[in-house]
C-alpha cells in the first residue's frame, strides 16, 4: 500500500516539474522536498535509483526558480514516470 501512494506521489512530482512555472512555487517545492527526502532515506541502505530521486528533486527545485531546459525535464519525467508506474501497478 505504501509503495503504491509513494508512486502516486512520483506522478505528483512528475506533474510538478512539468508544471514548475504555472504551479504556486510551494507546492512544487513540497514535492521537490518529498523526492529529495525519499531519496535520502532510500540512498542511505544503498540504492542508486534514490540517488537519482534526490537529483530530480534538486532539478524541480531550480524549474521552480526558471531554471531548466527541455531535454533534462524529458529524461527526469521519464525516468521517475517509470518508477512511478512500476509502484502502482505492482
Amino acid at each position: 500500500m505504501i509503495i503504491k501512494l509513494l508512486g502516486v506521489a512520483d506522478m505528483l512530482a512528475i506533474l510538478a516539474m512539468f508544471l514548475a512555472t504555472i504551479l504556486p512555487q510551494n507546492i512544487v517545492i513540497i514535492l521537490a522536498v518529498y523526492l529529495i527526502f525519499k531519496g535520502f532515506i532510500f540512498a542511505i541502505m544503498g540504492s542508486i535509483p534514490s540517488m537519482i530521486d534526490m537529483i530530480a528533486g534538486i532539478y524541480i527545485i531550480a524549474a521552480s526558480f526558471g531554471i531548466s531546459h527541455w531535454g533534462i525535464t524529458l529524461i527526469a519525467s521519464i525516468y521517475l514516470l517509470q518508477k512511478a508506474v512500476i509502484s502502482v501497478f505492482s
